[in-house]
């Protein structure tokens, strides 16, 4: 679940959690996104509010740092989409800590501050490991606006 929470200047700051079935937090941290929302591709927009599926994508130019973060030789990244987002826009979730490096994509860290996320890797690190050779295809991403 992903829960936008801070509009700033530059970014939308959110709280982010993995929960079980029984609504247990198992992971949780912090997001960052692009400030403004849309649809379209290679905009620079966060995407709609709304329940979006997971899939692997691959290959990734984040690929690389991936596995060197996870140190698991075939990690890939986590792809966001729905009806609305196509896959092939290839919304991830992974590390950087402005909206700099963000692309449309999420950003995760442990810590915020007004415009940025940090400790983004260990963030990203701990969700990736948690999510390590699980099915996505039965885990769905919930986002809501909440400011």
């Amino acid at each position: 679940k992903l829960t936008r929470k801070y509009l700033r200047n530059t970014c939308v700051i959110g709280e982010f959690k993995v929960l079980d079935e029984k609504e247990n937090i198992l992971f949780e941290c912090f997001s960052l996104e692009e400030d403004k929302e849309g649809l379209e591709s290679g905009k620079d927009l966060r995407i709609p509010e709304g329940i979006y599926n997971l899939r692997r994508h691959s290959p990734s130019r984040f690929e690389n740092t991936l596995r060197s973060i996870t140190k698991k030789d075939d990690d890939t990244m986590i792809n966001i989409y729905n009806d609305d987002v196509s896959s092939s826009r290839a919304i991830l979730i992974h590390w950087g800590n402005t909206d700099k490096d963000t692309k449309g994509c999420i950003l995760l860290g442990l810590t915020k501050s007004d415009e940025s996320v940090g400790q983004s890797r260990q963030a990203c690190k701990k969700l990736y490991d948690l999510l390590y050779q699980q099915d996505l295809s039965n885990i769905k991403l919930e986002i809501t606006n909440e400011f």
